[in-house]
């Protein structure tokens, strides 16, 4: 029951999250952590980066997600990306 009240909580707050920051600008967001960030991505709202994403994960349901396991998504795609890449160097 607990962990209903607070994903409850927390989908409140996320709904108002999205709400207010559609209106939020991200001058700084070419270059995101040392990466470039193509110009098409830069371009796409919040809702069109998770529609991208629903087109290349094997399922759908990216924007539903909360904060922490889109996170946890990302360092498990970046996570196997490095091996793939490792993979590949080893050839």
């Amino acid at each position: 029951m607990k962990q209903k009240i607070l994903k409850n909580i927390l989908n409140l707050f996320g709904l108002m999250y999205i709400s207010i920051e559609r209106y939020v600008k991200y001058p700084n967001d070419r270059k995101i952590l040392g990466m470039d960030i193509d110009d098409d991505l830069y371009k796409m709202s919040r809702q069109q980066l998770c529609r991208y994403m629903d087109v290349v994960l094997p399922e759908k349901g990216f924007f539903d997600l909360q904060s922490t396991t889109k996170i946890r998504l990302g360092c498990q795609l970046l996570r196997n990306f490095h091996l793939v890449k490792k993979q590949l160097q080893d050839k």
